[in-house]
């Protein structure tokens, strides 16, 4: 009897990971690096569907050959579309135009449903799945207030690990996932920090662009007459860009890897020193801005991402936090393990997909 398996896809700004998943985790992976001087010849990011699904379906066909496995899921991971409840998707025209058209935002992982959505034919499927897509969450009414009438606060993160990473967790605590409340930090380029309280997401700052702390190249919250300076003196397009690309580490240090800053403070660098006091200053008061949001009943603090590889970070981090509840680190992103099982929980009806 075949195999049944799922294809998961994730597309990042210069490359697409593909794993291949059964119910008991994952069976092969590879992510295929694209060059950046090809990319630059695409205008628009959805532009480069193509391409990318060339190398795709080679790949797939190599992971396939000789194997007795039957396909019975296509996921992609879900881009920046509208603003979403948490779950897992079938993909329909109309988020397919949203991540065609960048309509809510031009990122590389708009091309997630595309390439999922594509490759659902070569094996007749009906439906291709996303899972919690990067807008997704259930932001409580209060959170979305801003202060300032016609703006609204939204939530921009790091869902689909968020979640899974919850769930990991409430299993470690012998915990209902829908019982949980928790607050998430989710370090890595982009840095959001979530309140999760019973398996959704009520609250997360817009990790882009304009929220929470700031990042090894996002600037985050930062003095608002400042960037109303940064207005009079740039164009809308070259703010946004110096914000959520050329701020945070990079701005201040010239690089965005956190481990080239601490050999710079091994050095004697008394500037890289400050950046990063101040880098783990910021995550910790966004945290204890969460956690206070749980009435301080939050039942554990949990750090994710890449940067919760990094035992120096974690431990400075712990330092403000660590008293508070219980500490957890799940390094990494698992983000291929999130949508195969998010996908595989709706194929075999233990939930039923969202309708976007």
């Amino acid at each position: 009897m075949s195999q049944e398996i799922i294809i998961a896809i994730n597309p990042g700004s210069t490359s697409t990971k593909i794993a291949i998943y059964n119910r008991s985790g994952e069976l092969a992976s590879e992510s295929i690096g694209h060059n950046q001087h090809e990319l630059d010849k695409f205008d628009r990011i959805s532009d480069q569907l193509e391409y990318r699904y060339t190398y795709l379906v080679q790949t797939v066909n190599a992971f396939l050959s000789g194997k007795d496995y039957k396909v019975v899921g296509v996921v992609g991971r879900g881009g920046i579309v509208k603003p979403l409840e948490g779950g897992t998707y079938k993909i329909n025209e109309e988020f397919l135009t949203h991540a065609t058209e960048g309509t809510y935002g031009e990122h590389a992982s708009n091309l997630g449903s595309l390439l999922a959505n594509r490759l659902k034919d070569e094996f007749n499927l009906e439906n291709s799945y996303t899972v919690d897509p990067v807008s997704s969450g259930n932001m409580s009414e209060i959170a979305k207030i801003s202060g300032v009438p016609g703006i609204v606060r939204i939530g921009r993160g790091h869902p689909l690990n968020m979640k899974m990473t919850a769930r990991k967790i409430a299993k470690k605590q012998n915990i209902p996932f829908e019982d949980t409340n928790y607050v998430i930090a989710h370090l890595g380029g982009g840095i959001s920090i979530s309140l999760v309280q019973g398996g959704k997401l009520v609250d997360i700052n817009d990790a882009l662009l304009g929220m929470g702390p700031f990042s090894p190249n996002r600037a985050g919250a930062i003095p608002l007459r400042g960037i109303i300076q940064l207005c009079k003196e740039m164009s809308f397009d070259d703010v946004a860009s110096l914000l959520s690309k050329n701020s945070g580490l990079k701005g201040y240090l010239g690089t965005e890897d956190l481990r080239d800053v601490l050999k710079m403070i091994e050095a004697g660098d008394e500037k890289a020193q400050l950046i990063y006091d101040a880098f783990v200053y910021q995550i910790a008061k966004e945290i204890g801005a969460y956690f206070a949001a749980s009435k301080g009943k939050a039942q554990a603090i949990i750090a994710t991402g890449g940067i919760a590889f990094n035992e120096k970070f974690i431990t400075d981090l712990k330092s403000y936090v660590g008293s508070f509840t219980e500490f957890h680190t799940y390094p990494g992103e698992n983000e291929m393990e999130a949508l195969a099982e998010g996908a595989f929980r709706v194929i075999d009806n233990i939930e039923i997909a969202q309708k976007y």
